[in-house]
C-alpha cells in the first residue's frame, strides 16, 4: 500500500473523514472538449461518490461570486455538494493564506495519481 494512503487511512481512522481539496474545471467537469478529460471527470465524479460518506469536499477553483455559485449547483446536481467552498474546515494558521486538504484533485497537479490513491483508499477502509 502506498504510503499516501496510509496517511489518508490513518486520517480517516482517527477524525471519521479525509478532507479532499477539488478542482472543478477538466477534474469534476469537462470543460476541455476531450473523451479523455470527459472519461477521467465521470472517473472523478464516481470514486467521489463512493466515498461520499468519508469525505468533507472543498471545492477549490478560480471564479467570481456568480460562477462559484454555478460550480455549487453543478457539483449539488453531481450529488457532490460542497462542504466548503475555497476554504477547509481546518486552517489556515499563522496568518497564512494556504488552505488544508488531506489530498487535492487537480488537472493540474497529478490528478491521475491522485485518483490512484483515493481508490486504493476506498478498497482499504
Amino acid at each position: 500500500m502506498r504510503y499516501e494512503t496510509q496517511k489518508l487511512i490513518n486520517t480517516y481512522s482517527e477524525h471519521g473523514y479525509i478532507i479532499v481539496g477539488c478542482d472543478f474545471d477538466d477534474t469534476v467537469y469537462a470543460f476541455t472538449n476531450s473523451k479523455f478529460i470527459e472519461d477521467r471527470c465521470e472517473k472523478v465524479k464516481s470514486l467521489l461518490l463512493s466515498i461520499r460518506d468519508k469525505i468533507k469536499i472543498c471545492l477549490y477553483t478560480v471564479a467570481d461570486s456568480d460562477t462559484l455559485q454555478y460550480k455549487s449547483h453543478i457539483m449539488r446536481l453531481y450529488g457532490l455538494a460542497p462542504d466548503y467552498i475555497n476554504d477547509s474546515p481546518v486552517g489556515p494558521w499563522k496568518g497564512s493564506k494556504k488552505l488544508f486538504f488531506n489530498i487535492l484533485l487537480d488537472d493540474k497537479a497529478g490528478l491521475n495519481e491522485t485518483i490512484e490513491i483515493l481508490t486504493e483508499f476506498k478498497e482499504n477502509i
